[in-house]
């Protein structure tokens, strides 16, 4: 093997290309972005700076690198595309072919209706990229079967591709000839009726699939109970964005929204309710097909189905989505070519009228050509709504970043339009930004946000709500907001009174905080609770604080924390051990877990005398060295852990010894939905309601707490009676059903609408995110 040497310039711009792509379709706009934020470097020191997040980036990055292939991302040049040759795929096929069958299963989940009139060498580099996508899974997302349609090919124009099927000879792909031209219409009708999947894609044979495509486009279909039809952010060859969903205007003529735009822009990357997907990739059931009678006839032989079809998918009352986490490069025109006077596409302007005519009275709602682009891009909202937090939510790591989250699902289940601004660093972090995007959260951030300033100049009038949460973020961006926003409602999440905690922590470390300090944060929230519109607090209590301590001139509403209750099997006699859960960035967990092991545990050890004390287990991100020290004989410090269910599931008992904080903690609210009962002091109880001996046991000096950690974790009778009264107890107050009113009921007050039926709650069908590993890992925007 023999080596060149090359500049620093080209090796950083290799690995910029590489940590930016996870698919050879997206090699290029993002990793040249990255490359220059590191250009006013000198080239030694940016490629020390880049290799050092490439090299975690090879270490977390969830699956191994891909080779691209060299015809992915090729530019689409005057429409011409030279795909490979035929005899070299078909080589490929042979090969791969039987390493994908020992993977399938024998009844198809998925039918792939691929239809085809000639062009062999594009269609088999569509089927060897279907191909090749599956292989490169861990496991297959979808039983597949694969339907290639003939529409009456010229004689011998696919001779290699007919061979090659018979060769296989495998019913997971069959090749259907039709022995009359029919058309693209009535050709994706024929391979319909012969579909034996539960799901149906029709997908061009001009196309190239991408990692996961399919799998985000299932997800969708499965996680939104109530979507109907879905389809991918169409991609041209050489990464510009085709389409990501389309607009239908009320003269009954289309846009495709983004075309020619970067995929990397977030206003197009987030899941959304669109007028149409395009035919070239689309994903429904095969019952909801069958039921609406397929593409309508009358716009055969192409043009216009698909819109047709979208239409008539949202008048039986489904959804019709664009997951953009799903990518498809689409070799547009190479199907159907371009001559608007000749061949199918001199349909195009007929099938116009009729779609028109036929959807009149449903497109009367819809806005004139090229107005209200930013309502019209997401179809059926009441409202937009800006959310202002510090940070992307990390809601594996704090339970302020699991608050955020619920109630940003909350909004979109109550019908919003909602952009997610991260204030103090607009930072892109995938593992937490990814997930917002794939529920259907736009999620800004730089570059394409300059500035905060900048984003509320320009879109500030966009927005009938703006949700600040944070006294930090507040305070800095208020007047902005009222300057460039006036017209919006202001609302603020408090996660809690922070002067509150702020004094209680004084009372206990008194060297840790200043009254100055606590001065400065009483009259910072008091400014913010007389200047926004609407308050929301996470309990009752801390509305009665507010109001004594603030006088705030704002309305204040409960908004109680959503849990959901995933309460594990494990009974009282297969557990064992104490736990404590929370991140170790709020003050007052350090606080509690030091008190525990240097207070409370030699209460214990004296309470159980000879008996076994029950191990304790510290479980939170970020431990500091003081509470690492702790590890040892009776304790483990787990810091970080990304799935708790394990450790819930062995665990008998939670505490939370707080001695400072206010507000609502989730750690109460966590350990009661996973079925785990609870030992806490008052202020960790606060604002829960919970009853002394009934839904919890509550105790503020050290050998009281030991007391009833010991009958707690001793008592099979007391432990399985305090868990069943805590489970009613946490479904009454804080259940998704209910939390979500107290949300809707707080919006309507203001005057703003919400959607009288709420739509499900795709994040019940998807885990939460995790966390990616280092925190500098793909921080491109820090690089300096």
């Amino acid at each position: 093997m023999s080596w060149r040497p090359i500049t620093p310039r080209l090796a950083g711009l290799a690995m910029a290309r590489q940590l930016c792509a996870e698919d050879p379709a997206t090699l290029f706009h993002d990793g040249l972005e990255l490359h220059r934020q590191l250009e006013p470097l000198p080239p030694s020191q940016a490629l020390t700076r880049l290799w050092q997040r490439y090299a975690c980036w090879l270490v977390e990055r969830p699956r191994p690198l891909l080779a691209p292939h060299p015809l992915e991302g090729r530019p689409f040049a005057d429409g011409r595309f030279q795909p490979p040759a035929a005899e070299a795929t078909v080589a490929r096929l042979r090969t791969l072919w039987p390493l994908l069958l020992q993977r399938l299963k024998p009844a198809p989940t998925v039918s792939v209706v691929l239809p085809l009139f000639g062009q062999e060498a594009v269609t088999l580099r569509c089927l060897e990229s279907l191909v090749q996508e599956q292989l490169r899974r861990p496991d297959p997302p979808a039983n597949l079967e694969i339907l290639l349609l003939d529409d009456a090919s010229p004689a011998g124009s696919i001779d290699q591709l007919v061979a090659l099927v018979a060769e296989l000879d495998s019913k997971h792909l069959r090749l259907l000839r039709q022995p009359d031209n029919l058309g693209y219409l009535r050709t994706c009708n024929s391979g319909a009726a012969n579909a034996t999947g539960e799901l149906l894609c029709f997908l061009n044979n001009d196309t190239v699939v991408t990692t996961d495509w399919l799998t985000e486009l299932i997800g969708s279909l499965e996680g939104f109970p109530d979507a109907g039809l879905v389809g991918p952010m169409l991609l041209y060859p050489d990464g510009r964005l085709q389409e990501a969903g389309g607009i239908v205007w009320r003269d009954g003529s289309a846009w495709n929204y983004g075309r020619d735009g970067d995929p990397t822009d977030p206003s197009y990357g987030f899941c959304r309710d669109v007028d149409y997907v395009s035919g070239a990739c689309l994903l429904m059931r095969t019952e909801l097909f069958r039921r609406i009678g397929g593409f309508d006839s009358r716009y055969a032989p192409a043009y216009y189905e698909d819109t047709d079809l979208a239409m008539a998918v949202r008048d039986l009352g489904y959804r019709v989505l664009m997951q953009p986490l799903a990518r498809v490069i689409h070799y547009e025109g190479l199907s159907s070519g371009r001559d608007h006077d000749s061949g199918p596409k001199r349909f195009q302007e007929r099938n116009a009228r009729l779609f028109r005519s036929k959807w009149e009275r449903r497109l009367q709602s819809h806005a004139e050509n090229g107005s209200a682009v930013w309502h019209e891009r997401n179809r059926g909202r009441v409202g937009r709504i800006l959310v202002m937090e510090a940070s992307l939510p990390t809601p594996d790591r704090d339970a302020g970043s699991l608050y955020i989250l619920h109630l940003l699902t909350d909004l979109l289940a109550l019908g919003w339009d909602v952009s997610f601004l991260p204030t103090d660093n607009l930072l892109w972090q995938p593992d937490y930004g990814t997930p917002l995007q794939r529920l259907g959260v736009e999620v800004l951030v730089h570059p394409w946000v300059p500035s905060v300033n900048q984003l509320l100049e320009e879109r500030g009038d966009h927005y009938e709500a703006i949700l600040i949460a944070r006294p930090e973020v507040a305070d800095r961006w208020l007047e902005a907001i009222k300057t460039h926003a006036p017209l919006a409602r202001l609302l603020y999440y408090t996660h809690d009174l922070h002067h509150l905690r702020m004094e209680r922590q004084l009372a206990v470390q008194p060297e840790a905080i200043s009254r100055e300090a606590i001065e400065r944060m009483r009259a910072c929230e008091k400014r913010i609770l007389d200047i926004v519109d609407a308050v929301l607090y996470l309990s009752e209590e801390e509305r009665r604080q507010a109001v004594e301590r603030l006088s705030p001139r704002a309305a204040g509403f409960v908004l109680p924390p959503r849990v959901r209750r995933e309460a594990l099997p494990s009974s009282f006699h297969e557990r064992q051990g104490v736990l404590f859960l929370g991140g170790f960035g709020h003050p007052p967990n350090a606080d509690a877990v030091l008190w525990y092991v240097q207070e409370v545990l030699p209460a214990l050890r004296h309470l159980a005398g000879d008996a076994a004390v029950p191990h304790f287990h510290v479980v939170g991100a970020n431990p500091p060295a003081a509470i690492q020290a702790l590890a040892g004989e009776g304790v483990t410090v787990h810091g970080y852990v990304a799935d708790l269910g394990p450790l819930l599931s062995r665990l008998r008992v939670c505490v939370a010894p707080l001695r400072f904080g206010a507000g609502v903690k989730g750690k109460m609210l966590t350990a009661m939905a996973a079925g785990l009962p609870l030992v806490a002091t008052g202020v960790a109880a606060e604002g829960l309601g919970l009853r002394h001996g009934l839904t919890a046991l509550l105790a503020e000096d050290a050998e009281a707490f030991a007391r009833d950690v010991l009958a707690l974790h001793s008592s099979a009778e007391l432990w399985e009676r305090q868990v069943e009264a805590a489970t009613a107890h946490l479904e009454a107050g804080w259940g998704a059903a209910v939390v979500r009113e107290h949300l809707a009921d707080a919006l309507r007050a203001l005057g703003l609408p919400v959607a009288p039926v709420s739509r499900p709650l795709p994040e019940q069908h998807w885990p939460l995110p995790l966390g990616a590993g280092p925190e500098g890992l793909l921080s491109f925007y820090n690089l300096r």
